[in-house]
């Protein structure tokens, strides 16, 4: 029984170590997408971050004004918000700020990401007529 033992080891040589590889091979494989998925989930943050500050600064003072705070909100996040640009629209009572991009690439096979889209409304600030000639 031991010799039959012995031989079955001496001719699994370099089987664990091969195992060894592909388990560690595929455990760095998972790690490398779980980064990406995180780097992904926190451009899509940014983007929501920005278009609601932008809103907020575009409802009160116009589409400029929140385009201009949107993009600094971007420029504050790094490399997270490089890829990433604002815009506004202003419909009659109503202001819209759209941030659209790509997410951050840690590696060039992650071409399967959807592109990043946050927008975020308010109504304008508006005061009536008799109010504003007081």
């Amino acid at each position: 029984m031991l010799r039959t033992l012995a031989g079955r080891l001496r001719r699994e040589e370099g089987q664990t170590l091969v195992e060894g590889l592909l388990a560690l091979g595929l455990v760095l494989l998972v790690v490398a997408v779980a980064v990406q998925a995180f780097a992904y989930a926190h451009a899509r943050s940014v983007a929501a971050a920005a278009a609601q500050d932008g809103a907020r600064s575009a409802a009160a003072g116009g589409a400029e004004a929140g385009v201009a705070r949107a993009q600094a909100v971007l420029r504050a996040a790094g490399g997270a918000g490089s890829a990433l640009h604002a815009s506004a629209q202003v419909d009659v009572d109503e202001v819209t700020v759209r941030v659209a991009g790509s997410a951050p690439r840690l590696f060039p096979l992650s071409l399967l990401l959807p592109d990043v889209k946050a927008s975020a409304s308010l109504p304008l600030e508006r005061y009536p007529q008799a109010e504003a000639a007081r």
